[in-house]
């Protein structure tokens, strides 16, 4: 065999452990899964489900965690209020109905947050 086929022949070893590598990976990342069309709700849902990550109502999916995180809660409370301002008069009554609620909710458990915060400090 000649050195130019037995370097042909080591980079197609190297090329298949390479694939190989690659398919473990892939094997231990999450799956891309389809997703709901884009829509103002869902927009919102999402930034909901952080804004309750940070008030401690769900845990942390990174850390496993319930952790209070006020300043990050008001800001994506304050996001989605502001979403609710600039999309005036572009909305849906369904979606103008189930944005003020959540906007309600959030701002109470924020209420409850802030109190449990600061039970906690005084342990």
């Amino acid at each position: 065999m000649t050195t130019e086929n037995q370097d042909q022949n080591q980079d197609q070893d190297q090329n298949q452990n390479q694939d190989q590598d690659q398919n473990q990976n892939q094997d231990q990342r999450p799956q891309d899964v389809p997703l709901p069309e884009p829509s103002l709700l869902t927009l919102i849902t999402g930034l909901a489900s952080q804004a309750m990550v940070s008030m401690g109502m769900f845990p942390d999916p990174s850390g496993g965690q319930s952790e209070i995180k006020l300043h990050q809660a008001k800001h994506l409370i304050e996001t989605i209020a502001l979403l609710e301002t600039k999309t005036e008069g572009n909305r849906t009554a369904e979606e103008s109905s189930k944005l003020a609620n959540l906007l309600h909710e959030l701002r109470i458990i924020f209420i409850a947050a802030q109190k449990e915060q600061e039970k906690r400090k005084n342990k």
